[in-house]
């Protein structure tokens, strides 16, 4: 009797730690983002910690930023219908550990980047005061998201912010920046011995900039 009650308040014990850490360091929560419909959703559930098995559904909601809202609505005028189907990590969070953030998470930042005292955050308000050089931006930060290429955002953000740029001049300078990131990114590629990356990239690069004389010696190379 006595070896049971024990069995029974070992059992009891085990359950009560299991659950409490489950309960601290099983859940997950974190965020990812359809660049195809421009939106953001979080999502959370449990798992058993260190083997990550999930134990509980998904749980998601739809929190997109105003300024996502504000760019598929103005300037984005081709999006599909019906629910997005490829989504990127923007961050994770598992038990009390820090939260790890994701390359879409380059994009998110701007996107939730604010004016101190503007009740607009930062690029909606920038967009309605040059709705002519957004016309060119948000396009190319789109384009550039559903190719999980999040790495050269900051780079085109910082090119349009600068200022003193005509729309024309502006489109010009980020086709130059961008076809010479991808030069830099094909030969990395290639000598880090990932020819099919590598290829997959070239032919995104010659689709948006065929002319572009780097680029085809890059195709003489192959």
């Amino acid at each position: 009797m006595i070896r049971t009650w024990v069995s029974i308040s070992a059992a009891i014990i085990i359950c009560v730690v299991l659950a409490l850490v489950i309960r601290t360091q099983g859940f997950v929560r974190g965020s990812e983002f359809a660049p195809s419909h421009f939106v953001r959703r979080s999502f959370s559930f449990y798992e058993i910690p260190l083997v990550h098995w999930q134990i509980t559904p998904i749980q998601r909601s739809d929190d997109t930023p105003p300024a996502a809202t504000f760019v598929k609505t103005k300037h984005l005028r081709k999006l599909p219908k019906g629910t997005a189907s490829n989504w990127h990590l923007i961050s994770l969070t598992r038990g009390i550990s820090g939260t790890t953030n994701a390359d879409a998470n380059f994009l998110l930042a701007q996107l939730n980047f604010g004016n101190q005292g503007n009740p607009d955050p930062y690029w909606i308000d920038w967009s309605k005061q040059n709705p002519q050089h957004a016309a060119i931006l948000w396009p190319i930060i789109q384009r550039l998201a559903e190719r999980e290429l999040y790495i050269f955002i900051p780079m085109v953000f910082a090119t349009a912010d600068s200022g003193g740029k005509n729309p024309i001049e502006l489109q010009k300078i980020i086709n130059e920046q961008l076809a010479d990131e991808y030069v830099i990114l094909v030969n990395d590629m290639r000598e880090a011995g990932k020819l099919t990356v590598a290829a997959a990239l070239l032919s995104e690069a010659l689709t948006d900039y065929p002319n572009h004389p780097d680029l085809q010696r890059l195709v003489n190379k192959e």
